[in-house]
């Protein structure tokens, strides 16, 4: 199969990690051929030896990056510490430059590196992938085509009908990483790959690419726009009974899926003891309600800042929240979860 990802190689610095995004040369077939898609959220996928492409290659329908637009060009300037050959220390003066035009995927400001830009790690391959499965056809005389391609193709190669979930946590002003962002989005507007919501005709459009923007979200900018390309992370723990039924008529229109945060939706004491022990009868419950609430308005829901260790825990936890009906499960350890489900 023809490559639709060009290579490239580029180092990393994460916090203390430091690693190598390796050359790649990926296709869809070799990332999800005989892979079961689950409902995995791949959280701060940026965080993996292969962004993106880790998440897929283990089924995951949703990722997850932290982005970062600066309307101003700057520089930053690091000293590194080298030992030369004959054992002695010396500083070294770096420099890097962050560009205006770009937008940059991190966890935090200080870490952030000017070669891991949004487009690199996502979204060139994405349009890659979701232009090699959408591919024209030419014929003479009898049409060859024997299946309905209505609608796009997405990036699992055994389910192309299934799509993908991108969300974007903005780290910066709401507007200005806004405008910087949907430039960039434009040639996937183009070639239908993006779901959308139109507002005139009350109607919500497929697509294999689902982005949801989180964080500093630019709501009241979203909401006057006639044919909204990006969707807003709705509270969800705002869907419970007693909330204002407008409001949530509100989100089911900005949304496709609702999340919050385990903490807000069982309360400060149950969530510390559920660090060690199995969630209990009031707090699935509590979750239960939520979930279902969010159904009604036809959103998915996604919980974040669950624990994270012990292992058996963790997995118990995930597998309760799956029961109750969360639709996107947070997980960090891929291959941990992957085994779970």
């Amino acid at each position: 199969m023809i490559s639709v990802f060009r290579p490239f190689s580029s180092n990393y610095g994460i916090g203390d990690q430091v690693g190598q995004v390796s050359s790649f040369s990926h296709t869809i077939e070799n990332l999800t051929r005989d892979t079961e898609i689950k409902p995995l959220h791949s959280h701060n996928d940026y965080w993996r030896k292969q962004p993106l492409f880790d998440a897929l290659s283990y089924g995951c329908q949703s990722v997850e990056a932290d982005i970062w637009y600066f309307p101003e060009k700057y520089e930053v300037e690091r000293t590194l510490i080298e030992t030369t050959k004959d054992g002695k220390e010396k500083d070294k003066l770096t420099t890097s430059t962050f560009e205006n035009n770009e937008i940059y995927v991190g966890h935090n400001q200080v870490y952030l590196d000017p070669s891991l830009t949004l487009s690199k790690l996502y979204l060139d391959p994405l349009y890659r992938f979701l232009k090699y499965s959408n591919p024209g056809f030419i014929y003479k005389d009898k049409n060859p085509v024997t299946e309905d391609f209505d609608s796009k193709h997405g990036v699992f190669y055994n389910s192309p009908e299934t799509p993908l979930y991108f969300w974007l946590d903005f780290k910066t002003d709401p507007h200005e990483t806004y405008q910087g962002l949907m430039p960039i989005l434009q040639p996937f507007i183009d070639q239908g790959f993006l779901a959308h919501y139109d507002t005139v005709n009350d109607k919500f459009i497929p697509g294999p690419l689902i982005i949801t923007i989180t964080g500093n979200s630019p709501v009241e900018e979203i909401e006057k726009e006639t044919t909204r390309y990006v969707f807003i992370d709705a509270p969800l723990k705002l869907f419970k009974s007693g909330s204002p039924q407008d409001e949530l008529e509100r989100y089911s229109k900005l949304s496709i899926i609702a999340s919050g945060s385990m903490q807000e939706l069982i309360g400060q004491e149950s969530y510390t003891s559920s660090k060690t022990r199995d969630l209990n009868f009031n707090d699935e419950k509590n979750l239960e309600e939520y979930f279902q609430t969010a159904h009604k308005y036809n959103l998915k829901t996604r919980i974040w800042g669950g624990i994270t260790w012990p292992n058996y825990l963790r997995n118990s936890h995930l597998k309760t929240l799956w029961k109750l009906g969360c639709d996107l499960l947070n997980v960090d350890n891929l291959n941990d979860a992957s085994e779970a489900f």
